[in-house]
């Protein structure tokens, strides 16, 4: 009896048991830069746009490919005249005595073409168009790689702006912990001010001085804390996770004292012009200047005869290939056209010119984009190189912000430094942990440009 009561309460204890683990898991989740990276990428609509255009790209190419082959269609006609066709008119042959002409022979020259039904089916083969199927083919072809290459620079958008995204939260999560540090501080300066006026050796402005500097760290922690909210909800909306959805950044941990610099040094060494190439903006402009190429082409191809060749077979009802039948009758056709351009002559030259100008145009546009972007791999190659210096001097800044405060809270607990000397102490080391910060994440978030901007 005792077993059948227990088990409901077993079963409910094991479910809760279940749902505890459970949610104790989801709240472990960590995330780390490539991780967000890779579900930013995967719930991108940016990135989801490019592969619908590609997709699109895709079927016009193949549409293209149609144009190689004839071009079949098949028609069918049915016509009701109200009248016969007579080619004879026998009232006036024999005058009064046309009564005399038997029937038979009145209806040898009638032709009912009452109810008529035609159908065709013609094919048409491009024999020579100039060489514009074979331009507009690999037009298609290069547009199909051109959508690839613009998929390639909407990835590095999407990345860089995720690798901003993350490295704020980590920053302001930094903030946050050195504030909690630093109000963890005062308040317990505040007590050993308020001990000291008890006793007369400190007065009520050194308490209010303590207690105002406590409040500024609090409005400070106030803001960073409602920064970081948004800012996680931001990197949440780019990683595709729920707003309810609790994670931690693998990088949210305390500021290090030692980063692997190696691979910020050997960009040094990188080919600036190779780097240039590799850029996908450069290779989809390449593409373009191609492609505007092709059209010179194609408009060029305007100017030339152009030939066909067509095959056709029809079936009539009536027909009239051996004598006048009603019944289905049906025969082929088999030819060459020949169309030579004349009065469009002017206009397609027009157009050609059109084109050499818009190709020339962009011709100057990827010149322009080598320039920038060259300029652009030696700005970020000279922040990598600013960033260390910063972070290796807000280090050492640190270092002295703490032995400073050290010194300063000896001295105080002695009596032989005044209250102000150690908050101003305080306040000093603060400012550096907080450029620590800064620095790092100055550092850590220009070797993630670089490596996007030298397309690693």
């Amino acid at each position: 009896m005792y077993r059948h009561h227990l088990r409901p309460l077993l079963v409910t204890l094991g479910l809760a048991s279940a749902l505890a683990s459970g949610t104790e898991l989801r709240a472990q989740r960590t995330l780390s830069l490539d991780s967000c990276r890779r579900l930013a990428l995967s719930h991108s609509r940016l990135l989801e746009q490019r592969d619908a255009e590609a997709a699109g790209a895709t079927a016009k190419r193949q549409e293209v490919l149609t144009k190689f082959f004839p071009q079949v269609s098949a028609r069918g006609l049915y016509l009701h005249m109200q009248k016969e066709l007579r080619l004879i008119d026998w009232s006036t042959p024999l005058g009064g005595y046309n009564f005399v002409i038997p029937d038979r022979i009145r209806q040898l020259g009638t032709i009912d073409l009452r109810n008529v039904w035609v159908g065709n089916v013609t094919a048409i083969q491009p024999l020579y168009l100039g060489g514009k199927l074979v331009s507009g083919y690999r037009m298609a072809g290069l547009n199909e790689r051109l959508q690839a290459e613009l998929r390639r620079t909407t990835e590095t958008e999407v990345e860089t702006k995720l690798d901003e995204v993350y490295w704020q939260v980590v920053s302001l999560r930094s903030k946050e912990r050195l504030l909690d540090q630093v109000i963890s501080l005062l308040e317990r300066t505040v007590k050993d001010v308020d001990a000291a006026i008890e006793t007369g050796v400190a007065t009520k402005a050194d308490g209010l001085n303590v207690r105002t500097k406590l409040s500024e760290a609090e409005v400070k922690r106030s803001k960073v804390t409602n920064g970081l909210a948004l800012s996680r909800m931001l990197l949440a909306d780019l990683c595709g996770l729920e707003e309810d959805e609790p994670f931690t950044l693998a990088d949210e941990a305390e500021i290090q004292t030692e980063l692997q610099l190696e691979a910020a040094r050997a960009y040094q060494s990188e080919d600036i012009a190779a780097a240039v190439e590799r850029r996908s903006e450069v290779r989809s402009l390449r593409l373009v200047d191609s492609i505007y190429g092709l059209k010179v082409r194609m408009e060029t191809a305007d100017l030339l005869p152009q030939l066909y060749g067509f095959a056709s077979y029809s079936a009539t009802n009536p027909n009239s290939f051996n004598g006048t039948k009603k019944e289905f009758g049906s025969q082929y056709y088999l030819g060459v056209m020949l169309q030579v351009p004349i009065s469009d002559l002017f206009s397609a030259t027009f157009r050609r010119r059109q084109a050499r100008s818009e190709q020339t145009a962009k011709q100057l546009q990827l010149a322009e984009a080598r320039s920038k972007i060259s300029l652009q791999i030696k700005q970020a190659l000279r922040a990598v190189e600013d960033a260390r210096r910063a972070w290796t001097a807000s280090l050492k800044a640190v270092e002295l912000a703490r032995e400073n405060m050290r010194y300063a809270e000896v001295g105080y607990r002695e009596g032989v430094i005044p209250l102000i000397n150690y908050t101003q102490a305080q306040t000093a080391w603060m400012s550096a942990q907080d450029g620590l910060i800064d620095s790092q994440i100055q550092l850590l978030l220009s070797k993630s440009k670089l490596k996007n901007i030298l397309a690693l």
